[in-house]
């Protein structure tokens, strides 16, 4: 396993490992629940149904009502009269109260009377003035009313604070039947555990239906109401929430049916069932709000507006009543997934409806093993995947799984059935950049590999290329079409033997330097250096169609530049040197071969000795620059942009095909070309006196004299009538 795998695979292992853990509670994370936080948001605001059931109304104490009748409290009087239309005009079916009455209320008649008592004793068999708590409970007495009030949770030490007014009747335990024999205590329950209270006077709560806890214990830490408590237990009772209570009235008062489940020795809770209405709740016997909408879903009435009119309100008849308050100055404004500004009442609300509508979203204690699982299964799959695949069908794929999960996600929701979300987009989103971080580093490496490997002896243009396609980039041994180019100084022996050890190196790096660059200018790779000499090729390890055109083009900048060095060679003292060059064009093995302790890129077959076959004969005929037909042909109509005429058409050492020899002039001698020519044509049809007045024309001396005196040899000793022009060769020259 590379290195670079086994960081992804270590990484991803790690990564799953840790939300794995979080999710079975190992570890906790508070990134990742807040990021679970958000989704839930996103979702609940995806998924709201819009469709508010009609039959639940809040009479709301808002702003108006304040303005119209004063700051809150309102006197019990009042309270009792607005209950008492909404009762006998409005037609209500149940009301809740989502306030308290812990106190009782300062009734200055009464206190009056009191004081006319002790001037007037006479007046004792007067019935006294009637006090607005008992206006209210009087009131309480005659409709279905449900009573709020709340618990306290917070213990000061060494402080007792006193509880207020007296709490409704606790609610039996009851169990349904379990996995267990026995079933569990109030006290095997992670249930919310309540310290102290404050509910409404005695005289007050005692005329009340039922009473539920308005308070919500199960805020998030980031201060949002999303779930709240259908139960809280009281020195070892149970109470329900104002909703529930709710529901409970208007059920005929059924007994609340707790459903268990051991597991792992430990006893949670699934479900509250009331009269048949079973409710999912997680362990704590809390639920998820089931919002409806934003602020303003329900109906809101002003209380103002049924103190000051006796018009019928339709959407009242029947209705089930909530009576609380939105005015902000009474401290019932709630932050939620759906408002930042939301009135608590209508949280009441909102449960009631989901408590009705059985709209619960279910967080059984098997979706956590879902999750885990998912997690798994993701991580493996993507750390088999992502590292097979190039970016652009990476982030194709983790964008379908990232839709995939969300889909499926969503569609759990329509079930309602709660699953994580964050936790696996938060897997694929990191593995997908882990994974791409690391495939860029190992094509980093890879493209520092290749620049290392090739960056000596391939120019930097086309190690660039290589880096951008290294696909089609092959190293092992095939047989290509290419251009090799043999080259080698003449006269560097004697020319080196009276320099010093460290004058020959500067020399050395000032004639191969330029040389290689003029080669590198024009797409060549340097096989090897041989001494002085310079063995190149063009086509390989990059594919190029121009490859005979490039090589010749290499051969006469390695001409120019060793002109150039030769200037500088002259200021030091030194002579002036030669080069031949040779070039071929045919089929080649080229790729990585050698043994193993060494290998090397270059190029062998037949055509590669013919090309350095064809370098040696570049120094009898006196040629700069030597080129084969078959580079000539490769050329193609290019080939007449250049300076060529035909040398000889020769058979060398080791090789019984012949092979045509051209030669390329560093400058463009028309008259030179056309002799040589015409010589030539002269010469390939036997008229050998004609050959050998053109050949004595030329302006290569040791070209002119080698044919002049080969002319001369066959007017002495005419060839045979089969003669194919063709010389041979029988040394390596």
């Amino acid at each position: 396993m590379t290195r670079t795998r086994w960081l992804q695979t270590v990484g991803s292992a790690i990564l799953v490992l840790w939300l794995a853990g979080e999710q079975i509670g190992l570890w906790p994370s508070q990134l990742l629940q807040r990021l679970e936080w958000i989704s839930y948001d996103q979702r609940v605001n995806l998924n709201l149904p819009g469709d508010v059931p009609a039959d639940i109304v809040i009479v709301d104490i808002d702003e108006a009502s304040l303005a119209e009748f004063g700051q809150w409290p309102w006197p019990r009087d009042q309270v009792a009269a607005l209950i008492e239309r909404l009762f006998q005009q409005q037609q209500i079916a149940l009301l809740g109260l989502d306030i308290v009455f812990a106190e009782q209320e300062q009734n200055l008649l009464a206190q009056q009377w009191q004081q006319l008592l002790l001037q007037y004793p006479q007046l004792a068999d007067q019935p006294a003035p009637t006090s607005g708590d008992q206006r209210l409970a009087a009131v309480m007495q005659q409709y279905p009313i449900v009573s709020g009030f709340y618990f306290d949770r917070s213990v000061t030490p060494n402080l007792t604070v006193a509880n207020t007014g007296q709490l409704p009747a606790p609610l039996p335990l009851v169990t349904a039947p379990s996995n267990s024999a026995s079933g569990p205590q109030l006290t095997d329950l992670p249930l919310v555990t309540a310290q102290r209270y404050a509910s409404n006077l005695a005289m007050l709560q005692q005329q009340a239906l039922h009473g539920g806890f308005f308070d919500n214990p199960m805020v998030d830490d980031d201060g949002i109401f999303r779930r709240v408590p259908l139960l809280q237990r009281y020195q070892q009772q149970l109470y329900p929430s104002l909703p529930l209570a709710m529901l409970q009235t208007l059920l005929a008062m059924p007994p609340v049916t707790l459903e268990t489940h051991l597991a792992g020795g430990l006893w949670q809770l699934e479900a509250v069932d009331v009269g048949g209405y079973r409710l999912p709740t997680d362990p704590h016997a809390a639920v998820l709000v089931p919002w409806y909408g934003p602020r303003g879903s329900f109906t809101h009435i002003s209380a103002a507006e049924l103190l000051a009119s006796d018009l019928l309100r339709p959407e009242l008849s029947g209705a089930i009543v909530l009576l609380g308050t939105s005015a902000p100055g009474l401290m019932d404004l709630r932050s939620t997934p759906v408002g930042a500004v939301f009135p608590g009442v209508e949280i009441h609300a909102s449960v009631l409806a989901g408590l009705l509508q059985l709209n619960l979203l279910s967080e059984p204690g098997y979706a956590i093993a879902i999750t885990v699982i998912l997690l798994l299964l993701l991580g493996s799959l993507l750390t088999w995947c992502l590292p097979k695949l190039p970016a652009l069908w990476l982030v194709a794929l983790c964008a379908a799984l990232l839709t995939s999960y969300t889909a499926a996600n969503l569609y759990a929701w329509q079930q309602g059935l709660l699953l994580p979300l964050a936790s696996g987009l938060l897997l694929i989103m990191v593995l997908m950049g882990w994974h791409l971080a690391l495939n860029f580093w190992r094509e980093s490496q890879a493209k520092q590999q290749v620049t290392n490997q090739f960056g000596l002896y391939v120019p930097p243009e086309l190690v660039n290329d290589i880096v951008a396609n290294p696909e089609a980039l092959d190293l092992t041994g095939q047989e290509r079409q290419l251009t090799v180019l043999f080259s080698d100084v003449r006269g560097f022996t004697s020319f080196a033997e009276n320099l010093a050890p460290a004058q020959l190196t500067r020399v050395m790096n000032q004639l191969l330097s330029p040389v290689t660059r003029a080669i590198h200018q024009h797409r060549g790779t340097i096989d090897k250096y041989m001494g002085d000499a310079v063995m190149a090729f063009w086509g390989a390890p990059l594919a190029d169609s121009e490859h005979a055109w490039h090589a010749v083009q290499g051969a006469l900048a390695m001409q120019r530049a060793l002109a150039d060095s030769n200037r500088e060679f002259v200021q030091q003292g030194l002579p002036a040197l030669q080069m031949g060059i040779g070039v071929h064009t045919g089929l080649m093995s080229v790729g990585n071969m050698g043994s193993d302790f060494r290998m090397a890129y270059t190029v062998m077959g037949d055509n590669v000795n013919l090309g350095s076959r064809i370098e040696a004969l570049s120094k009898t005929y006196g040629a700069h620059i030597l080129l084969s037909a078959d580079t000539v042909a490769a050329l193609g109509a290019r080939a007449a942009e250049l300076p060529l005429r035909p040398v000889d058409l020769v058979r060398v050492k080791g090789r019984q095909a012949p092979v045509q020899l051209l030669e390329l002039l560093l400058n463009d001698d028309q008259h030179s070309i056309d002799i040589t020519r015409k010589a030539w044509d002269y010469y390939q049809h036997g008229d050998f006196a004609a050959a050998k007045a053109c050949y004595e024309e030329i302006n290569n001396q040791q070209l002119g004299l080698l044919f002049c005196r080969r002319c001369t040899y066959y007017l002495d000793n005419p060839p045979p009538k089969d003669w194919d022009g063709v010389f041979t060769h029988l040394s390596k020259a």
